[in-house]
């Protein structure tokens, strides 16, 4: 049977991870800094609860570091001497500049070596149809292959670290940050009443700010703050904002409609546009 070791596994994917494994018939067994947190999710899950690090890379075959992102590279680091023959070793951080480095030292010694990214969040329900990206380390057809025999139910999305980062910046940092500062915005309002008053749009973005504000701090400071690729569309954002509120303190009618239109106009390349209406009340109704 084979052994898998969850480093970092009382965290919130880390558990989900141990959690899914566990479902698939793999002994587990975790390893966490916050030792307290690790004996509850060890309990609660019947699993294995190694002393540290190096012992849980030590017993297992299938190595998955699910730690945070500045956190990562040191951990590699540190269970490096442990990882040898049959042994794989897994990170899913959700920056890749800063890990690959170290990952690919691993790899040169002849260890399998995944630089994956969950693109989706502990509430998934199964893997089932999510997907995961996979950056290549060093032989991107034998980790796509591995890849896909551990995690089956996935789709597996090829992507070179860089563009990953890149994407990163735009489809997390971006979204973090606008909703950061929406909460900011609406948490200085009452917001029982908002719920009462608020309409479709609003109780959808309210969702997603709430469940962004849930998340740990530390992981979303990373997000914003170690990816290079931030600052650019961040600064992009706020010239768009600065544009749009000129226009309307302007009063500027016809600047807010020609900026409206041409806007459409780019969103609409995309193929499911047409749906997006429906696509928004089916969230709602799933509220």
């Amino acid at each position: 049977m084979l052994r898998v070791a969850v480093i970092g596994g009382a965290g919130r994917m880390g558990s989900w991870f141990a959690k899914y494994f566990l479902e698939r018939g793999y002994e587990v067994v975790i390893s966490d800094i916050n030792v307290d947190r690790a004996e509850v999710v060890a309990k609660s899950l019947n699993l294995g609860l190694a002393k540290n690090n190096i012992e849980a890379a030590r017993i297992a075959d299938l190595i998955l570091v699910s730690t945070p992102i500045n956190v990562t590279p040191n951990v590699l680091s540190e269970i490096m001497p442990e990882l040898g023959g049959s042994k794989i070793v897994a990170e899913i951080s959700s920056l890749k500049s800063n890990v690959l480095p170290t990952l690919r030292e691993i790899a040169n010694r002849g260890v399998k070596s995944l630089s994956i990214h969950p693109l989706f969040g502990s509430g998934a329900r199964g893997m089932a149809g999510e997907r995961i990206a996979l950056i290549p380390v060093s032989d991107q057809l034998v980790e796509e292959d591995l890849a896909r025999r551990i995690f089956p139910e996935a789709k597996i999305v090829v992507v070179d670290f860089k563009v990953h980062d890149e994407i990163m910046a735009l489809t997390l940092a971006l979204t973090h940050f606008i909703n950061i500062v929406f909460a900011s915005v609406v948490g200085e309002e009452d917001i029982s009443l908002l719920r009462r008053l608020g309409g479709t749009t609003f109780t959808l973005q309210l969702a997603l700010s709430e469940a962004v504000m849930a998340e740990e701090p530390s992981l979303y400071a990373s997000i914003q703050i170690d990816n290079e690729y931030t600052i650019k569309y961040l600064s992009k954002f706020m010239s768009k904002a600065a544009r749009l509120k000129s226009i309307v303190e302007s009063k500027d009618f016809g600047g807010f409609m020609e900026l409206y239109r041409l806007t459409q106009e780019m969103i609409s390349r995309d193929e499911e546009f047409a749906g997006a209406y429906e696509r928004m009340y089916r969230a709602l109704e799933a509220l």
